[in-house]
């Protein structure tokens, strides 16, 4: 899988970070979506921000906040 998509935020078709053919720098945070459908034996990092579904920030208002966004 190279994308995801969210019907919530229908305009937009999200790359996944794995599937980019360059070096992308670290994140200044990790977020988890989904967290309803972990495996049990997923372990979260204490600091990092889980959503049981999606949040309702979008990711480019998460890029945008952070002053990430890129050229296009």
């Amino acid at each position: 899988m190279t994308r995801n998509h969210n019907s919530r935020h229908g305009q937009w078709v999200y790359l996944l970070a794995s599937s980019a053919d360059r070096p992308l720098p670290p994140p200044p945070e990790e977020r988890h979506t989904m967290t309803n459908y972990k495996a049990s034996w997923v372990n979260i990092p204490e600091n990092d921000s889980e959503y049981d579904q999606y949040p309702d920030q979008s990711i480019e208002d998460w890029h945008k906040k952070r002053g990430l966004l890129g050229p296009f």
